[in-house]
C-alpha cells in the first residue's frame, strides 16, 4: 500500500506525538508499504528548532518526510493557534497533492482541522482516510475552560462531526474513548481501539545509578520525576504542593525533577519560587535516546491531570514509565488512565488535586523500597503483554488493509 500520514508533530520535535507517529511510520515501511509523512517544521521558538532546520524533503528509515511551514501553534495565544490550525490543514492538503496519489490516508488529531486536509485528498484520490483520535476535541477544551465562545464551540463541533462522518475508520487509544464516540452516534463498527504503544526493546528497566544521577548531582536522593508536556491538562500545582508537604514532614532527601515545557511551566516555576523549594528542579525536554535513562534514574514518576478533565485521556507517558519498570504515581480523575495504572499493577493513584494524598504515596515508596520494586516489575510485565510496538503496528496494518479493500469494493 501507499500510505500518507498527516501529523502535527514529528522528529526532531520532542513530543510523545512525534515518537508515536515516527515509530508507526517506520514500522509500516518495514512491512513493505510506501509511507509518506507530511508534518510541519518544529516551531521556531522551541529548543529543537535552534540548530539547522531539518530538510524540506528527506527519506529516513524508509519513510519519505515532507515538511510544511506554518505559523507557530505551540505556546501561542489561542487566536493565533486557531488561525494556524486552518493554515496547517491547507498546507498539508497542498503538500499531499504534490506528493501524488496514495491508497489510504492516516491522520493524527488534534487538531481537528487536519480532517479538512484528509477530505480534500480523499476526494482528489478517491482514497479512504483513517482518523486517529487522541483527544476528544472540543469537549477536552471545554473541560479545561479553554473554549467559552459559543461561535468558536460551534465551529469546533462542526469540524468534529465533519471529520468523523467522512473518515472511513476512526482509531482511539482506549475503550472509554470508543464508548464516548459511540454515545455521540458514531457506528461502533467504525471505531477501533488500538492502545498507544511503547517500544519494549528500546525502553527497558535500567540502572538507577546511571549517568543522569551523576550529571545532576543527585547521589542517593529519592527522585520523583515528571517528564513531558506541561500543558493545560496537566496539574503542575499538585506536584509543587506535594513537594512542599514532604519538606514540611521532614522528607528532605527528595528531589522532584520536572522535565519538559509547555504553557504551565512558568506557572510551576513561579509556585516553586513562592514556596522557596530547593527540592524541585526543572529540566528542558530530553532527547528521545536519553529519555529511558532519565526514567531509570527516577524512583517513581508522576502523571497528573486537572480535576476538570472529564474526557477519557490516557497520557502516553504511562506506558513508557511502566516499560522502564518504575512505579507510576497518578493524581487522576476516574477514567481510562487511572484504570490502566490500576489494571497493570504498576502504580498507585490518588484523586485529582489531592496533594496530601500524592505526598503520602511518595512517602510510602520512600519508606518501602520493596513496594516500588514490585510495582515496577508488575508494570513491565503488563506492557510486554499488552502494549508492545509490534502489536500496535500489526493492528494498524490490518485496519488500513481492510479500509483500502472496502473502498475498492464500494467504488
Amino acid at each position: 500500500m501507499k500510505i500518507l500520514m498527516l501529523t502535527p508533530h514529528y522528529p526532531p520535535e520532542i513530543r510523545s506525538v512525534s515518537l508515536l507517529m515516527s515509530e508507526l511510520a517506520e514500522d509500516l515501511a518495514a512491512q513493505g508499504h510506501a509511507v509518506t509523512v507530511i508534518t510541519p517544521y518544529p516551531p521556531e521558538h522551541m529548543d529543537e528548532a535552534r540548530g539547522a532546520p531539518p530538510p524540506a524533503r528527506e527519506e529516513a528509515r524508509g519513510v519519505r518526510v515532507f515538511r510544511v511551514r506554518v505559523l507557530p501553534f505551540v505556546k501561542v495565544a489561542p487566536a493565533i493557534r486557531a488561525v494556524t490550525h486552518f493554515t496547517l490543514a491547507g498546507s498539508m492538503a497542498a503538500a499531499g497533492l504534490r506528493a501524488g496519489r496514495h491508497d489510504v490516508i492516516l491522520a493524527y488529531s488534534p487538531p481537528l482541522t487536519v480532517g479538512l486536509a484528509c477530505d480534500v485528498l480523499k476526494r482528489a484520490w478517491r482514497a479512504p482516510f483513517v482518523f486517529n483520535v487522541q483527544d476528544l476535541y472540543p469537549q477536552a477544551l471545554v473541560d479545561l475552560g479553554l473554549v467559552r465562545n459559543p461561535v468558536v464551540l460551534r465551529v469546533l463541533e462542526w469540524l468534529e462531526r465533519h471529520a468523523y462522518r467522512h473518515a472511513r475508520a476512526i482509531t482511539v487509544h482506549s475503550a472509554g474513548n470508543r464508548d464516548a464516540l459511540v454515545a455521540r452516534g458514531i457506528a461502533p463498527a467504525k471505531v477501533t481501539v488500538i492502545p498507544n504503544w511503547i517500544d519494549t526493546t528500546a525502553v527497558v528497566p535500567g540502572d538507577r545509578n546511571n549517568g543522569y544521577r551523576a550529571e545532576l548531582g543527585l547521589g542517593a536522593r529519592f527522585v520523583v520525576l515528571f517528564a513531558g508536556v506541561m500543558g493545560y491538562a496537566q496539574d503542575m500545582a499538585i506536584m509543587v504542593e506535594a513537594a512542599a508537604r514532604l519538606r514540611d514532614l521532614g522528607e528532605t532527601d527528595v528531589t522532584f525533577l520536572l522535565a519538559g515545557d509547555g504553557v504551565r511551566r512558568s506557572e510551576a516555576e513561579a509556585l516553586v519560587r513562592a514556596r522557596n523549594l530547593d527540592t524541585v528542579r526543572f529540566l528542558p525536554f530530553q532527547p528521545f535516546d536519553r529519555y529511558p535513562q532519565l526514567v531509570s534514574a527516577a524512583d517513581c514518576c508522576l502523571v497528573t491531570l486537572q480535576p476538570t478533565v472529564a474526557t477519557p485521556v490516557v497520557p502516553s507517558k504511562i506506558a513508557g514509565i511502566l516499560a522502564a519498570g518504575r512505579p507510576v504515581l497518578g493524581a487522576l480523575p476516574a477514567g481510562d488512565a487511572r484504570t490502566l495504572i490500576e489494571q497493570s499493577g504498576g502504580g498507585l493513584c490518588v484523586p485529582p488535586g489531592d496533594a496530601a494524598g500524592l505526598a503520602e504515596a511518595i512517602r510510602r515508596l520512600i519508606r518501602d523500597p520493596a513496594l516500588g520494586a514490585s510495582l515496577g516489575t508488575a508494570g513491565r510485565r503488563y506492557v510486554e503483554a499488552h502494549l508492545s510496538r509490534t502489536t500496535a503496528a500489526q493492528a494498524y496494518t490490518r485496519l488500513l488493509t481492510t479500509v483500502v479493500g472496502r473502498e475498492g469494493t464500494d467504488s
